[in-house]
């Protein structure tokens, strides 16, 4: 019997398009995806894969959905955009399903900035879910959730192989976007937070690193991570590094990892 395979997404911006060029290759190898964990735009990527847009399906939303349908400039208090336009747009792309009702478990990490806590999400409202855990600190106001005041999860866990065990994972690839820095030049704030965020997340990922058995890290350093023109790019820097480690995933299946 195959081991059960998580499939971990973490954050990194817009260059998280590579988790898409990931998924082309695990499907077109038949690779299994039991479980998927996700941070920031690795919780976006899998809230659309989970419930039922396929990898071209997800390049296609990207190239046709415009800055207007992710981003709404206010008059900045906790954040330059309010985040409803992620509200709204993720809820219509993932057709207003709840955790319950996705093809694939998902769980999707956010931060509770009051208490510094780690929030999984694993049931409910799926979109909301996601606005949670994309909110960049800086850039996209904290969502209020309840009692709790909520930014992205890659403030405590960029990579949350953790969580992928927990759902029952025996067997964890990881996507690590964190790892790559940044070599391009940075020319606006969002750069300046989203690189900031990345420094921190490796540094909290060396001190908390879980035992992954497979991890991709595709090639993306010098691609902005606010640039909405590097789509076809990413996607095929993600294929690259995935089709790396493709010989490897075969084998743990084959051996019940």
């Amino acid at each position: 019997m195959r081991p059960k395979v998580g499939l971990v997404l973490g954050s990194g911006g817009l260059r998280g398009l590579a988790h898409v060029g990931v998924l082309k290759v695990l499907e077109k190898e038949n690779i299994p995806v039991d479980y998927i964990a996700g941070c920031s735009i690795g919780a976006l990527i899998g809230a659309l894969y989970c419930s039922g847009h396929n990898p071209d399906t997800i390049i296609k939303l990207a190239k046709h959905l415009k800055r207007r349908h992710w981003l709404d400039f206010i008059v900045p208090k906790m954040g330059i955009f309010s985040g409803d336009k992620v509200l709204e747009t993720t809820r219509l792309l993932t057709q207003k399903k709840t955790f319950s009702e996705l093809r694939i478990p998902l769980s999707v990490v956010a931060t509770e900035i009051n208490s510094g806590r780690e929030i999984v999400f694993a049931d409910g409202d799926l979109a909301k879910a996601v606005r949670a855990s994309v909110s960049v600190p800086g850039v996209f106001v904290p969502f209020q959730w309840n009692d709790m005041l909520l930014v992205d999860g890659a403030v405590v866990n960029s990579t949350p192989i953790d969580v992928a065990r927990s759902m029952g994972a025996e067997m964890v690839i990881a996507v690590d976007l964190a790892h790559a820095g940044t070599v391009c030049k940075i020319t606006n704030m969002f750069d300046v937070i989203i690189q900031s965020i990345d420094i921190m997340e490796r540094q909290l990922f060396q001190h908390r690193q879980h035992h992954c058995d497979v991890m991709i890290r595709p090639d993306i350093a010098h691609v902005s991570p606010s640039s909405f023109d590097s789509i076809d790019e990413c996607v095929q820097l993600g294929e690259q590094s995935a089709l790396s480690v493709i010989d490897e995933i075969k084998s743990l299946l084959e051996k019940g990892c």
